[in-house]
Parts: structure tokens; C-alpha cells; sequence
């Protein structure tokens, strides 16, 4: 153990303590604060610095060489944005990582978070959680790919999103979700022409209203259409 830092059992390890955990034992680690829509990191750029999210959500995406933009996951606060690099094999960024809305996040250097892991296991695990809980929402999100239609993905990709990262909606529903309909199409693999046409058909419906870049949900009603049903589509899309 490092001389100094914090004593942390493994069983009440959480974003809070590990963020003292790693401002106590990483000289590198630094708070910042990200305005609505900014970079922490860009694509392309090394890969030398991870982020802890105290605070907002974070949209990570990667940009095609025709600039077509891929949103790839959504973070939330205790999860962590960027990936490790080797000093023998130096890595660059492969996706961007934006702020939806203000951000603060804990930044340090890959370097750094690597020598504490090696001596503390609670930060260790935490971090080998992390990259667990991607693994298991890249894995759904491909599965719902692969058995369901594309209407079904999107309604259970709404009412899990709003579970998520949903915050009270001011416009008369219940919960408002701060992503594009591209973004939505993203998430579900289909075009955004066939997820624009899904979400017409629930606005008409009253589950839901949607702007440019903000979609606000009834999130009971949208919860009941998405349990499981005899008559649930689980055939593969032919979209």
C-alpha cells in the first residue's frame, strides 16, 4: 500500500472514493471542468490521460473518414472515459469523448493510474469493473441487434437510456433524454430515416416528443410497451 493513501475496503469501494483514492496517490490527477458539447479528448490524439466522471454525462463516438460521426457508448458519473496506452506501444484515442451538458471530470495520466493499480488492489478491481460494464453493454446492444426488430431495439434502447441518463422533463413527460435521433440510431444499428419513422409512430401514439437534439419520453408507458409480450418481436430486423 501507498504511504498516505486513504484505507479502502474492496466492498465499499464507489466513484467517490476512488476519486480520493487516485487525487491522493497520483501526483498527475487534476479536476476539470467541461463546458456543454466540449472535448476531453479527441480522436486521433495519444492516448495518455483517463477520466472519472464526477459529474454529467459523456458521449464517446468515432469520426468515419467521410466525417460521418458513430456514437459508440454513453458514461455517466463513476465511469471512465479513455483507454490505456504502453510507453512500448503508444496508442492514440480511436474515439472522441464530448460532454452532454456541464461535465466535471478527475483527469491522470494512464502512466500514473497504472503504478497505483499495481499496489492497490480496491483500484484495481474498480477499474477491471469498468472496463466489464462496457464489455456487457457492447455484448446487448450487439444481441438486440442480432434477435430483435428495429422498433423493439429502439424502445428498449428509450426506456433504457431514460433509466439511465434521463433527467426530469420541464415539456409535460416524464423524463427527457438529451440525444439525437442519429444517436439513437447509432446505439440500435439501423439508419436514422428507419429510427425517425419509429419515433414518429410513438409521438403519434403519445409515448413520446422529440427536437433536434433532445427526446422526451413517457417513461411508464414506454416501460409497459417494453415488457416482454408473447406477441414481442423477436425475430432478426430486416432493416
Amino acid at each position: 500500500m501507498i504511504i498516505g493513501a486513504p484505507n479502502i475496503e474492496s466492498s465499499t469501494v464507489d466513484e467517490k472514493s476512488i476519486s480520493i483514492l487516485i487525487e491522493s496517490t497520483c501526483r498527475s490527477a487534476s479536476r476539470v471542468a467541461v463546458a456543454d458539447k466540449a472535448t476531453l479528448y479527441a480522436q486521433g490524439e495519444p492516448a495518455s490521460a483517463l477520466f472519472l466522471i464526477l459529474d454529467g454525462f459523456v458521449k464517446t463516438s468515432h469520426i468515419c473518414e467521410d466525417g460521418t460521426e458513430i456514437t459508440l457508448d454513453l458514461l455517466k458519473c463513476g465511469e471512465i472515459a479513455g483507454e490505456f496506452s504502453y510507453p512500448q506501444l503508444p496508442l492514440v484515442y480511436h474515439e472522441a469523448a464530448r460532454a452532454i451538458g456541464n461535465v466535471v471530470a478527475q483527469r491522470v495520466l494512464a502512466d500514473d493510474l497504472r503504478a497505483t493499480m499495481e499496489v492497490n488492489p480496491p483500484l484495481a478491481i474498480f477499474i477491471a469493473e469498468q472496463l466489464a460494464g462496457s464489455k456487457r453493454r457492447f455484448q446487448r446492444r450487439l444481441l438486440r441487434a442480432m434477435t430483435q426488430s428495429v422498433e423493439w431495439r429502439v424502445i428498449e434502447t428509450l426506456v433504457e437510456l431514460a433509466g439511465t441518463f434521463g433527467a426530469q422533463c420541464p415539456h409535460g413527460f416524464s423524463l427527457e433524454i438529451r440525444l439525437t435521433q442519429q444517436d439513437i440510431a447509432d446505439f440500435v444499428g439501423a439508419s436514422r430515416q428507419v429510427v425517425s419513422s419509429i419515433l414518429s409512430d410513438l409521438r403519434k401514439r403519445g409515448f413520446l416528443d422529440y427536437t433536434r437534439d433532445m427526446i422526451c419520453i413517457n417513461d411508464s408507458a414506454l416501460s409497459f410497451l417494453a415488457r416482454p409480450t408473447d406477441s414481442a418481436p423477436k425475430a432478426v430486423s430486416s432493416f
